[in-house]
């Protein structure tokens, strides 16, 4: 089981969006996967999606940190 949040973030990313993550710091990283798990706890919309299928809500939270950030 992943327990690292950074690795869990990255691992929702698409291949594109984590190859751009990958070149970032650590503490950069680090950060983004904090606003990913708040995006992911806060988002309303993401709320019954995670719940029918998490990879698919995961991936969207993750995404939009992702385009928020570049």
């Amino acid at each position: 089981m992943q327990t690292d949040t950074v690795t869990r973030f990255l691992h929702a990313l698409s291949p594109a969006s984590r190859e751009d993550v990958d070149q970032l710091p650590r503490e950069q990283q680090e950060k983004m996967a904090e606003e990913w798990e708040r995006y992911l706890r806060d988002d309303t919309d993401l709320l019954s999606l995670s719940e029918l299928d998490p990879p698919t809500a995961e991936n969207r939270a993750a995404e939009h940190v992702v385009r928020d950030y570049f």
